[in-house]
Formats: C-alpha cells, structure tokens, sequence
C-alpha cells in the first residue's frame, strides 16, 4: 500500500515540517544544555525520560534548535520506506529511519509522529504508544493531539487482540481436532460385531467380526473347531479407513471374483459388509455391536 493511502499523507507533511523549521542558531545556556541532553541521548537512545526533558526545554525555546541536515535525511528516507512498504519487516525498516531521526533530533515533533504510525503498521505496539505518548509532549495542536488519542486507542486494541488466544473470540474455539479415523480405531477396539446367516436348509451361521487393534478377525461360531474365545476365526484383514476394502479372485467361477467393503458407522455400533460381484450382482450383511 501506497504510504499516502496508509498515512492519509500525515508522514510527507510532517516531512514538509521537518525541512521547513528555520535553521537559526540558538544562543544562550538552552542551546548548551540541549546539546548536553542531545550527546548524553546518543550512548542511550531508549532513556524515554531524557527526551521528555529535551522536549520540555525546546518548548522553552525561542527560535527552535536547529535540526541536523542528517535527522532530515533519514526522515526523507523514512517516507521512501513507507512509500514502498508491503510487510511488516518494510514498516520495521520505516521504524528505523525515523527513530534515528528522532535520536538526532529528539524535540521534533513529527519524527514521533511518523515513528508511532510505522511501528503500529509493523506490529510493535508498545512502541508505537511510547511514540505517541512523546508525540503528545510536544503540545501539538488540539486538531493533532486528537489525531494521537484516536491512534492510541486503536493501537490498544491491537495490542489487546494480539495478545489474546487463538481461540478467543465470538466464533466457535479453533481446537485441534483429531483424526477421526483413529479415534474412532480406538473406539471399537476389543469390541465384537455379529451377523446370523439363515441357511438355505434351515438352521442360523452367527458369523461375527472381532476388532483387534487395526484389524478385523472373521469367523463363524457355529462350525466346529474353537479358539479359547470359543471362536471359529477363517481370516484377518488390516483396516485401512473407516472403509475397508478386500478382494479375491475366483478361477473356476470367474463370475464371483470381485470384492467387499467393510463401512464402520460413524458411532462405532456396527459394520456394515457390502459385495460386489463380476456378474454384477450385490448383496450386503450387517454386523451389529455383540459386546
């Protein structure tokens, strides 16, 4: 974004002002002082309670100090970097210029100005309203001092949604979510699935399926051989998906070669087996939760 559309043009007139304060040389014990104040700011930028004190004299002063062709240059360079601004690291480097502005000469007003509106862009509120709160001190007009509460306030709030969870507002909470296929594999494990097949000639076949870990075990109870659970198993097959699917082959009846599909319900209370033959014919069976 260009930096008119994002400063509504506040930075290229705080440069106009910046360029445009008269370069007279100030006389007296304020200048010294000011110097003292401005060399003792260079070994430590971050003393917020020393420029509160430059400020505090330059509004004493009478003309105003001179400021360094340097501290014009960077705020120069600090437009270009919102001009051409895309990511918070390009307002990062705008934050740079104008806090070296700001260092050089630490009474100028709009070198805050600029400085709290690039830090806000890049995401570093705290020092945004550090900014502003210097910015303030330089008694801007009332127009300008209400142009700084209202971006206080906004620069609140995005502190305060930042610092909330994720999962913190009027939408349902963002969680994680399982996959469902092994939740619902850990489900069903240990639990037994059962189906009776009625003879052509009379008499019932319970044909059942056990669930162990990620696979199924098929049998018949009513064919005689057991295993110690009193189970007759015929095969294993791994389960693959909350569908499952087996094939085989018939050569002497080519037209019973196909395949079945396993379909765990989605509560885990049954497993439903549906055929599907070369000849095109289907049939289905249900086993539904024994134990």
């Amino acid at each position: 974004m260009k930096a008119k559309t994002i400063l509504d043009g506040l930075l290229l007139v705080s440069l106009f002002y910046a360029i445009a304060i008269p370069a007279r040389a100030q006389t007296g014990s304020s200048q010294q002082t000011l110097n003292q104040y401005v060399a003792d700011l260079q070994s430590n930028p971050n003393d917020t309670a020393l420029r509160g004190k430059i400020i505090a004299l330059m509004l004493t002063m009478d003309p105003l100090p001179e400021v360094p062709a340097e501290a014009r240059r960077h705020m120069a360079r600090g437009v270009a970097a919102v001009e051409d601004a895309k990511t918070s690291n390009d307002f990062r480097d705008a934050c740079n210029e104008f806090q070296q502005a700001a260092t050089l000469a630490p009474w100028l007003a709009n070198a805050y100005r600029n400085l709290a509106i690039a830090q806000d862009k890049a995401g570093l509120y705290d020092e945004a309203l550090a900014s502003l709160r210097l910015y303030l001190l330089t008694k801007p007009s009332p127009t300008d001092a209400g142009w700084a509460e209202d971006l206080k306030s906004k620069v609140e709030y995005r502190k305060e949604k930042a610092a909330r969870p994720k999962y913190e507002s009027n939408a349902q909470p963002v969680v994680p979510q399982e996959n469902s296929f092994e939740a619902l594999l850990r489900k069903i494990d240990g639990r037994r699935y059962s189906w009776d097949y009625a003879q052509p000639r009379g008499g019932v076949d319970r044909r059942y399926i056990n669930v162990k870990g990620n696979v199924f075990i098929m049998g018949i109870l009513s064919w005689g051989r057991s295993d110690d659970n009193g189970d007759y198993p015929q095969k294993q097959l791994e389960i693959t998906g909350r569908e499952t699917t087996e094939r085989w082959t018939s050569k002497d009846f080519p037209q019973w070669s196909g395949y079945a599909v396993y379909t765990i319900s989605d509560d885990g209370e049954r497993i439903t087996k549906s055929y599907h033959y070369q000849s095109g014919a289907t049939k289905q069976e249900v086993f539904n939760r024994e134990r």
